[in-house]
């Protein structure tokens, strides 16, 4: 009997689904382990989560997912230690990386920079300076 494929363990799919998305995807996607359906479902959910997540998911990625993922490959018998410790040293990659980026700078994600106040609108730079007014 050959080598089994990495695709084939489904606890390794499940980390990759949470670590990387993209290899979580292909190995979904050429894995025996879910009906089209429910591939579909992952599939469109991962996307809509990150479209709409936009820089939470960095933090989200960091703080939670990562490490969600060491622990379940922790937790597997079947998936040898180097493999956990590869992942660990991802999530430690990723977590330096995290503190490391810089803050974002000017803009707001919230709409902020187009307010109302009584009658009139208010337009703000990047710097929460209003640029121009307009009252009715």
């Amino acid at each position: 009997m050959g080598a089994s494929r990495w695709q084939d363990n489904k606890t390794l799919l499940h980390a990759w689904l949470l670590i990387f998305f993209p290899v979580g995807l292909y190995a979904l996607w050429t894995g025996p382990h879910y009906e089209k359906p429910i591939r579909w479902s992952i599939t469109g959910g991962i996307v809509v989560m990150f479209l709409t997540l936009g820089r939470s998911y960095d933090a989200l990625l960091v703080l939670i997912l990562a490490p969600v993922a060491v622990f379940i490959l922790w937790k597997d018998p079947e998936i040898q230690r180097p493999t956990v410790y590869k992942f660990a040293a991802a999530a430690g990659v990723f977590l330096l990386l995290f503190l490391a980026a810089p803050a974002p700078q000017g803009g707001y994600d919230d709409g902020s920079s187009i307010f109302q106040s009584g009658d009139c609108t208010y337009y703000r730079d990047s710097n929460y300076n209003v640029i121009g007014r307009s009252c009715d």
